[in-house]
């Protein structure tokens, strides 16, 4: 009994499987469900709908975009590289810059394949400018599908749901910032003195560019245009430079290059020289002299950059007696300080000058000349010498465009008259007697020469004697008397 129950279920379970394998589905063909796993990156989401069967609505997947550039600090006109990348292929891709001044521009329209480089130029505004991308492409993705099945007969009709692959179409957007500044900017200071003074007319050159100015009369300058180079680095985000910034002025000592650091827009403020007067050789030292300390002197201020001057300095006990320009003697400005006495040429002329000292004799002493003419520096020249015995000494000081010379004139040796008179009259007599045979008779020439003096003493007495002869024969008037009455 119990092994035809067994036999009889085996019959039923297999006419159930028979007649399960030979249906087939209403709506949707039957088919064996792919074993492969949905992956867990799946984001997308299908909702099942009876109304709708094999359809299903889709929640699309974000597009994972990225965009950096080379660097987040730029000049104006500089290169900007933007480098797009993304996970997907024949990705479309809109590249926007938001300017500063609240305007946007479209860099490029491009499809990209992973990866893809822009170059752009940064714009003449400066601040910060926003990078925008948009993107879109299509992707499959795995997701849920669902179809209707239907067994038996009557037909047990249900929803069935399987993983499948889906075209969706992602998008995606990322942005990123960078800032730029202004190329153009200022290099200012002020030049002075050892005395605090200001230099005037000081000339400034830029190592790098080769740009010059020149300080005003109170000695301040500034360059307004300096153009920083790509070669920069950063300090604080900002751009800078280092460059190198040099001086001179007329009768001062030659500063060496000074290395300054130069930022982008606010620049090198305060760049300051201290310069050393150098009129004078360092051996005459007038570091304590100022124009602006003789208040006696009403055009000093004139000549503070000691411009279009000559100066002259008799350093030691002698006296100065008189100051020539040529055969005409002058009063230029003296200065006494200390032991030195000070004569300013305040309107040089080329030629010869003459200064006349007096002291005792063999002492010694020290003058020295400089000068500036249309703002060309002469190097000065010192002489050192002694008083003669006469007491006193002549030099001379000659001026020209490009140079000077200083001599101390020495006497002319009285000797050095005599003898070449004395060699030329022994010459020509020599060369007389030559000439003539040795004829020359000396003592009739003195005779003649005698002779012919003493006829003409004797004619001009005669002469004498003849006027008075004639002025006694000249008759007096002779007065008359009155008769009385």
């Amino acid at each position: 009994m119990k092994f035809s129950l067994l036999i009889l279920t085996a019959v039923i379970v297999s006419a159930l499987l028979t007649i399960g394998s030979t249906i087939t589905p209403y709506g949707a063909a039957a088919s064996d469900l792919p074993q492969k796993e949905i992956p867990n990156k799946i984001s997308a989401i299908i909702t099942s709908n009876p109304d709708t069967p094999s359809f299903g609505h889709f929640q699309a997947s974000y597009l994972s975009l990225t965009l950096t550039t080379d660097k987040a600090v730029y000049l104006t006109g500089e290169t900007v590289n933007i480098t797009v990348s993304t996970g997907t292929i024949n990705t479309h891709i809109r590249l926007l810059a938001q300017l500063p001044d609240g305007s946007q521009q479209t860099i490029e329209n491009f499809t990209l394949n992973y990866t893809h480089t822009v170059s752009w130029t940064a714009p003449a505004t400066t601040g910060q400018i926003r990078f925008t991308c948009n993107g879109e492409a299509l992707t499959e993705v795995w997701d849920y599908c669902t179809r209707w099945v239907c067994i038996g007969d009557p037909p047990d009709c249900h929803y069935d749901s399987y993983p499948c692959l889906r075209s969706i179409s992602i998008t995606g957007s990322t942005s990123n910032d960078i800032r730029v500044f202004g190329r153009t900017t200022s290099i200012s200071g002020r030049i002075i003195d050892t005395n605090q003074q200001p230099v005037p007319g000081a000339k400034l050159s830029i190592l790098s560019t080769g740009q010059s100015t020149t300080s005003n009369n109170d000695g301040y300058y500034e360059f307004n245009s300096y153009q920083l180079g790509n070669n920069y680095g950063l300090v604080n985000q900002i751009p800078t430079v280092t460059d190198t910034v040099s001086v001179e002025a007329v009768a001062c000592e030659l500063q060496p290059g000074q290395t300054i650091q130069i930022q982008a827009e606010t620049g090198a403020s305060g760049i300051n020289f201290t310069l050393k007067r150098a009129f004078y050789p360092p051996d005459i030292d007038l570091s304590q002299f100022t124009f602006d300390a003789f208040p006696g002197w009403p055009e000093a201020k004139e000549y503070t950059t000691w411009q279009d001057i000559a100066g002259i300095t008799v350093d030691g006990p002698v006296q100065s007696v008189k100051l020539q320009y040529g055969t005409k003697e002058i009063s230029p400005l003296l200065f006494n300080i200390g032991n030195k006495m000070l004569y300013l040429i305040t309107t040089p002329e080329f030629g010869r000058y003459f200064l006349e000292v007096q002291g005792t004799p063999n002492t010694q002493y020290k003058v020295a000349v400089a000068s500036t003419l249309s703002g060309n520096y002469i190097q000065p020249i010192i002489v050192d010498t002694a008083i003669e015995s006469s007491g006193s000494q002549r030099l001379r000081f000659m001026l020209q465009q490009t140079q000077m010379q200083l001599q101390v004139i020495k006497p002319f040796p009285i000797l050095l008259i005599i003898i070449p008179i004395v060699i030329g009259i022994l010459g020509g007599l020599i060369a007389a007697y030559f000439l003539t045979g040795g004829k020359v008779r000396w003592q009739k020439v003195f005779a003649d020469k005698k002779s012919s003096q003493t006829t003409e003493i004797t004619e001009v007495k005669k002469t004498v004697k003849e006027k008075a002869v004639v002025k006694s024969k000249v008759k007096k008037p002779t007065r008359r008397r009155a008769k009385g009455k």
